[in-house]
């Protein structure tokens, strides 16, 4: 990762605290760091480390206590509620350790939906639709349910899902949790090429050695973050 590379996130000594009966837990202190695009990165750190605070944080899906967030150079903290949701929508997208495909929907339309959040789908959605699912290798399956795949195809879904609105920056909580050592593998592959085209990745994990496959690291512990492994 080159220094010219253009900034998409920066967080400026962030703090987030949580009122617990009658005392208050730090659950994030004083976190600042930049992600440029086209960077790979995980986000490292055991069960109750803070990682899970950050990740809504970086979503804009919670906000600080104090400190400061910059997408794209801008406060987040001047950007109104319905635009940090338009931001969520066009520009971030989301993967979960359970996939969240509804059942009842073919791969296509559990794939179509974030372009219909806000308005009308876009005029190109078939063409993005196309793009999303040949970027995971599941066009063969565009027609089956969630229920006919595997744990590693639902995953891909739910990438492309993340991927159809063509957002900067993809997002990804525990995304190998549910799925077998070697399938893990697969998606992790897949994320890899991913960055490869350009796309800014971060994944959320407890695994070290899911971290290891990321060129950059940044370990949660106790709310607090620190610059880990970079290759």
């Amino acid at each position: 990762m080159t220094a010219a590379a253009p900034e998409v996130l920066r967080l400026d000594r962030v703090g987030k605290r949580y009122p617990m009966g009658d005392t208050v837990v730090d659950a994030l202190v004083d976190a600042s760091f930049t992600l440029h695009e086209g960077e790979a990165v995980a986000i490292l750190g055991p069960s109750g480390s803070g990682k899970s605070t950050l990740m809504h944080l970086l979503g804009f899906l919670d906000s600080p206590s104090s400190g400061e967030i910059l997408f794209e150079g801008r406060p987040v903290a001047v950007i109104t509620e319905r635009q940090r949701a338009q931001i969520r929508a066009e520009k971030i997208g989301f993967v979960f350790q359970a996939f969240n495909l509804l059942p009842r929907l073919t791969v296509r339309a559990n794939v179509a939906l974030p372009l219909s959040y806000h308005g009308s789908p876009p005029a190109d959605a078939d063409a993005r639709i196309a793009r999303a699912l040949a970027l995971v290798d599941m066009t063969h399956r565009a027609h089956h349910r969630p229920g006919e795949l595997s744990g590693g195809q639902r995953q891909r879904v739910a990438i492309a899902r993340a991927l159809v609105n063509e957002p900067r920056i993809l997002l990804a909580d525990e995304p190998t949790g549910n799925l077998d050592t070697k399938t893990a593998a697969a998606i992790l592959d897949l994320f890899k090429e991913l960055n490869r085209l350009g796309r800014t990745i971060v994944v959320v994990t407890h695994s070290p050695e899911i971290a290891g496959h990321f060129r950059r690291q940044l370990h949660v512990l106790d709310g607090r973050v620190k610059e880990g492994g970079a290759r």
